[in-house]
């Protein structure tokens, strides 16, 4: 669980990297706190992210899209996929891929995760237009 000390420096980056109105902390005081931030792509695309915050920064914080999420050929990314880089649903959402157990150390910021995110969101779109897999874009970390 997030300590008073580490929200306050999580809130500091975001508030010095990002508008005020992209993201918004909530229920920070139950056993379920999460982070709601907006994307926008280079596209001018709005997606919602969820961050899960239970067991961040010891543990990879579950991110999820909650708009409805798509292949290029109009099926719902449900499913845990490598080449998409997608872990399933999650409370009915597509669950992404931002850090791999690896790459992955509880010094990892809230923003770096936004980061990795919005690449993720990125590459969707070029998916979109292209057809090919996001992991033609991303590749996998090893």
């Amino acid at each position: 669980m997030m300590t008073k000390e580490r929200y306050a420096l999580e809130l500091s980056v975001l508030q010095q990297k990002l508008q005020p109105n992209l993201y918004r902390f909530m229920d920070t005081n139950t056993s379920e706190p999460y982070l709601i931030m907006a994307a926008r792509t280079n596209r001018g695309n709005i997606y919602t992210l969820r961050i899960d915050l239970e067991h961040f920064p010891e543990e990879i914080p579950v991110v999820t899209v909650l708009n409805d999420i798509r292949n290029c050929s109009g099926r719902k990314l449900d499913q845990v996929s490598g080449s998409m880089h997608t872990l399933g649903l999650h409370r009915g959402h597509t669950r992404i891929c931002h850090y791999g157990p690896g790459s992955w150390t509880p010094n990892v910021s809230l923003y770096k995760v936004y980061v990795k995110c919005r690449l993720w969101l990125e590459m969707y779109e070029m998916h979109l237009q292209t057809h090919r897999n996001i992991d033609y874009y991303l590749g996998h970390q090893r």
